[in-house]
């Protein structure tokens, strides 16, 4: 019984460190955050942007997630537009 126990505290614990994203920084962008753990990144894009209809300043927002892809941001803007 107590080895079942070391054995699942062990699988939760592996499960956590591999799962579990961590707040990582903010960009100085208009505050992009970026969250990361060992098997992704979750990119939350709040981002000043040039409207290329409108030649107006606006925000560009929304969240991606990469897997097992741990670039810069710059890339990682890159490959989102």
């Amino acid at each position: 019984m107590k080895k079942k126990l070391i054995t699942a505290a062990i699988l939760v614990g592996v499960l956590a460190l591999l799962f579990v994203p961590i707040p990582t920084g903010t960009a100085s962008d208009g505050g992009t955050r970026v969250y990361d753990a060992l098997t992704y990144r979750i990119v939350k894009w709040n981002k000043f942007v040039i409207d290329p209809e409108t030649a107006q300043w606006k925000i560009h927002q929304n969240t991606n997630v990469y897997w097992f892809n741990h670039q810069e941001i710059d890339e990682l803007w890159k490959l989102a537009h």
